[in-house]
């Protein structure tokens, strides 16, 4: 019964904050960028997903936010703290839900079979950072367990090769694009620590369909995740892209191996 009721909630709040995000986005709509975010904590609600912060989003220049990849759910999760909008594949665009969620969030999908493309997706996220935007990337390329940071691909750090500098502030400074490395730790299921043999019932990888994975989800009873924002950088500090994506991962690793053995305290 716990999964039709998670799935009424969830249709309950599609019913109300659909057709205004839908509206605003088409008018361009002061402020429409944040009604994406409200559509994701009200995900976070109806699935019963506990979101506890350590640090804070970067607030100012764009920026670009680099965390590593569990599972679908992570979507809602930085959707729901974090306003920016996601880089991810564009086999996205097919998923139940989120696919839609995704595109409203104006969500750049990066098609890596055709690399032909690779420069027009390149140039298109620098245009966004150029005119605002924070941006969220997954540098694994996939999903992990959960209990590792599987290597980041240094090639999708290419973004922020040209875009080292953006526009202008308000008072004509030179605005230097800002990196912040950010740790998700799947850290509790229906109230107990998260342990190997239960990371699947969270973590989506591998194998694993996306229609099982997603009733397995609104069958449980309470899901906790933390999510540690660590200290901002700016690009110019790396000399190669190579240089920014080691850094992002080591921060990213370190803080996930200290969170599940309790090493890390706030």
């Amino acid at each position: 019964m716990r999964e039709y009721y998670r799935i009424f909630k969830a249709l309950f709040f599609f019913a109300i904050l659909l057709p205004p995000t839908i509206i605003f986005k088409k008018l361009k709509f002061p402020g429409y960028k944040a009604w994406p975010h409200l559509v994701h904590r009200s995900m976070c609600n109806a699935l019963n997903v506990k979101v506890e912060t350590f640090g804070k989003p970067l607030e100012g220049p764009p920026t670009l936010f680099v965390s590593n990849h569990v599972s679908w759910i992570d979507i809602i999760v930085l959707g729901h703290i974090i306003k920016a909008c996601f880089i991810a594949k564009k086999e996205m665009i097919g998923w139940p839900v989120l696919g839609y969620l995704s595109s409203l969030q104006r969500t750049i999908f990066i098609d890596r079979e055709r690399r032909s493309d690779i420069a027009e997706q390149r140039k298109e996220m620098q245009e966004r950072m150029h005119n605002g935007d924070n941006l969220i990337l997954f540098p694994e390329g996939t999903t992990s367990d959960g209990g590792r940071v599987l290597p980041f691909k240094s090639s999708l750090f290419g973004v922020t090769e040209n875009a080292m500098h953006l526009q202008p502030d308000e008072q004509g400074r030179i605005q230097e694009l800002m990196v912040q490395p950010v740790t998700i730790v799947y850290k509790r299921i229906n109230n107990m620590p998260t342990i190997r043999s239960s990371r699947p019932n969270v973590a989506w990888y591998g194998d694993i369909e996306m229609g099982p994975h997603l009733k397995g989800v609104l069958k449980l009873l309470k899901v906790e995740v933390e999510v540690h924002f660590h200290e901002p950088v700016s690009r110019s500090l790396f000399k190669t892209r190579k240089e920014l994506s080691v850094y992002c991962q080591r921060t990213i690793e370190k803080r996930l191996i200290d969170s599940l053995r309790g090493r890390y305290l706030k």
